[in-house]
């Protein structure tokens, strides 16, 4: 024990007396941490490195703005989280944390090299568009893969995403931050020993539809080579938000600002303070946090440069993607997010059965894109289909479960990747996770440790750390290693090394899809699937995707 000790501080007094220094040109220097990988490889850390002007003041609600150089050396130790009002389970809680000033990116690199050329693994975290940030993946599994990982901030709810349908706020800032943030990658990775020819952008939920958005912009062009989108792509209900302006006026109704000329109203709220911008979020959310992302990506084509000129089912179905490599994933029991919140408190499931009809339309998502005078009967028509006649209660939770799968994940991921598989060139992939580990997302939000199926985002837990631990058992560090090669396989060479053959889609609409399966780390297999539930789901008047251009529908 005294052996360790003393090894432990001379590394610190090592490490305290020459910390690494780069210095990026038209920039300046910036002075970081050493960091310890899993295996025990020693790496850099530079956390809290400024790609963008803070967001503050008259930047509030623009797009982002190139940082300005700094005198002296910058201390990259700090990991910074943008203002949100991060998820509650209570009526009335509120829990704003974070800074309006967010706009910065974490570098972690094995070699400091400008010349090692190393491939970049870039992850864009989730959260609804609402909460969480890039500090949250850790580099500790993924670095010792030999790669250089960048995780960045991006404005969040009311202050990334508000949109007054014009050239006043166009909308999608958090997206705009998410494209500046990579333009800084391709510029400067090289000081960190990063590749700028070689950049994967990784995602989960709101991440991965943020990767999907990336293939989809003009604007993103040139910026990365692949991509991994894992429990989320640009089709899912809950990325495009519905009646931007009505929102945003309803926030500054209720911050005292004027409504009638969207100009004075962001003027007025500009002056108001963030934290109060980023409370009114329960405004849009009337059950607990449902809808979860009441708030996020418009169709801007109103803007004098837009990002989504058009709606990504249009861009998918026309081939207006980038034509790169994409693997797509979801896991066996993404509904855990949000239901096990719900399975935690039995009045919540109690609620849901007694007022099916009027919470269904909030937690599904289908409050604004089907008719009002439709939610009673296709809402009792998901209950049906799913249920039976039987009630929502803790023995038929995993049937409520897979009504969240189906509809908030599975349904719209599946039709995204075959749209974009039949368009391009590149080939695309898609793996359904089902391993549960000895811990899972599901415990701190359902208050047990039962087994409900692998639960959204734990597959993204075995290649970055996470507050989830995912090496206490050899089972599971296998799992760590298995993931953490496949992404930083596909991030060199396009194609992810896994121990059987996994095939790229189809190109033809109407093939039955094929997936990689992991089950286990020594459990993989190819399969096919039809996903029946689809077609209940596309049978239903729901004003998505294909509904709103019959003209272009195709049978998937």
């Amino acid at each position: 024990m005294k052996l360790i000790l003393s090894l432990l501080l001379t590394l610190k007094c090592v490490w305290g007396s020459n910390l690494p220094i780069v210095t990026i040109p038209s920039l300046g220097k910036l002075q970081g941490t050493y960091r310890v990988s899993l295996k025990n490889q020693t790496f850099f850390s530079f956390e809290g490195v400024p790609y963008a002007r803070p967001p503050v003041g008259k930047y509030r609600f623009r797009e982002p703005a190139s940082v300005k150089s700094w005198h002296g050396t910058w201390e990259a130790k700090t990991v910074y989280k943008c203002m949100q009002n991060f998820q509650y389970t209570a009526p009335g809680d509120d829990f704003v944390i974070g800074d309006e000033d967010c706009l910065y990116l974490n570098i972690y690199t094995p070699d400091l090299n400008p010349n090692a050329n190393l491939d970049v693994v870039v992850y864009i975290h989730g959260g609804a568009f609402m909460f969480l940030h890039g500090g949250f993946q850790g580099p500790e599994y993924i670095l010792d893969k030999n790669v250089v990982y960048v995780n960045l901030n991006y404005r969040l709810g009311p202050l990334g995403f508000l949109s007054t349908e014009d050239e006043i706020v166009p909308g999608n800032n958090g997206l705009k931050d998410q494209i500046f943030a990579l333009q800084f990658v391709n510029d400067h990775v090289k000081y960190f020993g990063g590749n700028p020819n070689s950049i994967t952008i990784i995602g989960m939920s709101a991440g991965g539809a943020s990767v999907h958005f990336h293939y989809l912009s003009p604007k993103s062009r040139g910026l990365f080579q692949r991509g991994i989108s894992q429990s989320g792509g640009m089709l899912n209900p809950w990325v495009l938000v519905e009646k931007p302006l009505e929102k945003a006026k309803k926030l500054g109704a209720s911050l005292g600002c004027p409504t009638r000329d969207n100009k004075q109203m962001i003027d007025c709220l500009k002056r108001r303070p963030g934290r109060q911008i980023v409370a009114s979020v329960k405004d849009f959310q009337p059950w607990l946090y449902n809808p979860f992302s009441p708030l996020g990506v418009v169709v801007d084509a109103w803007s004098p440069d837009p990002v989504l000129p058009d709606h990504p089912y249009n861009l998918l179905k026309a081939g207006k993607v980038a034509d790169l490599p994409w693997i797509t994933s979801y896991t066996s029991s993404e509904g855990l997010y949000p239901a096990a919140d719900f399975y935690a408190n039995e009045e919540y499931l109690n609620d849901i059965d007694t007022r099916w009809n009027d919470l269904l339309p909030l937690i599904l998502d289908y409050n604004y894109t089907l008719d009002s005078r439709l939610h009673n009967s296709v809402s009792k028509k998901i209950r049906d289909y799913y249920l039976g006649g039987k009630h929502v209660t803790r023995e038929t939770f995993m049937d409520f479960v897979k009504i969240l799968s189906d509809r908030l994940f599975f349904t719209d991921i599946r039709k995204g990747v075959i749209l974009q598989a039949s368009t391009v060139t590149s080939p695309i992939r898609l793996y359904y996770f089902t391993h549960r580990g000895a811990h899972s997302k599901s415990e701190a939000r359902s208050g047990t440790n039962k087994n409900f199926g692998a639960a959204h985002g734990d597959d993204t837990s075995y290649i970055f750390k996470t507050t989830l631990d995912t090496t206490s058992t050899e089972r599971d560090r296998a799992m760590v290693e298995l993931l953490t090669e496949m992404v930083a396989s596909f991030a060199k060479t396009g194609k992810p090394n896994v121990p059987i053959e996994w095939p790229s889609l189809s190109k033809k609409v109407n093939d039955p899809l094929t997936y990689l399966k992991i089950e286990s780390p020594t459990d993989l297999s190819v399969e096919t699937s039809v996903l029946e539930s689809a077609k209940f789901w596309e049978s239903l008047p729901i004003m998505e995707n294909e509904k709103l251009f019959p003209e272009m529908k195709e049978e998937l």
